[in-house]
């Protein structure tokens, strides 16, 4: 039981048996960034992302038991994390938001170092999470320096 929930989980709800699932999750972490944002906080965003990502370090790696592949497609829950660091500047700025997906699916797909080091070279949760951390954060720090002038 608690197998099938961990997929259910890692997969985001099946998410990442669809085809080009890092873009369909992406962009529905822009909709929860929202959603949580309008009805809630970003604090409560905050809590929610390291929650999660705490989650995935410890409890990945039972699922990844399950596939041959080092990093499975079908394990989108990285994108949400990666994803969910640039919106944390974005506000309810809609420019920004749409800049913060259109820079972190670059960097994601591109792996620019350290992150294609850490793709390669690291297995297991680590590698699977922290090269999307990176795309994070090299989009959080573009976000934030064209904020003031959108």
């Amino acid at each position: 039981m608690f197998n099938k929930l961990n997929f259910l989980f890692f997969t985001f709800f099946y998410i990442g048996k669809l085809p080009a699932s890092g873009t369909f999750t992406s962009i529905i972490t822009i909709f929860i960034y929202y959603f949580v944002l309008f009805f809630f906080s970003n604090i409560l965003f905050i809590l929610l992302l390291i929650t999660i990502t705490i989650y995935s370090f410890f409890f990945l790696k039972e699922i990844l038991k399950n596939f041959e592949n080092k990093d499975p497609k079908e394990i989108v829950i990285d994108e949400f994390i990666g994803q969910s660091i640039p919106l944390l500047i974005c506000g309810s700025n809609i420019l920004l938001i749409l800049i913060s997906f259109i820079l972190f699916r670059f960097f994601d797909i591109f792996k620019i170092f350290p992150a294609n080091i850490i793709d390669k070279k690291i297995d297991g949760t680590i590698g699977i999470i922290g090269d999307d951390i990176i795309a994070g954060i090299y989009t959080l720090i573009i976000v934030y320096l064209i904020k003031g002038y959108v």
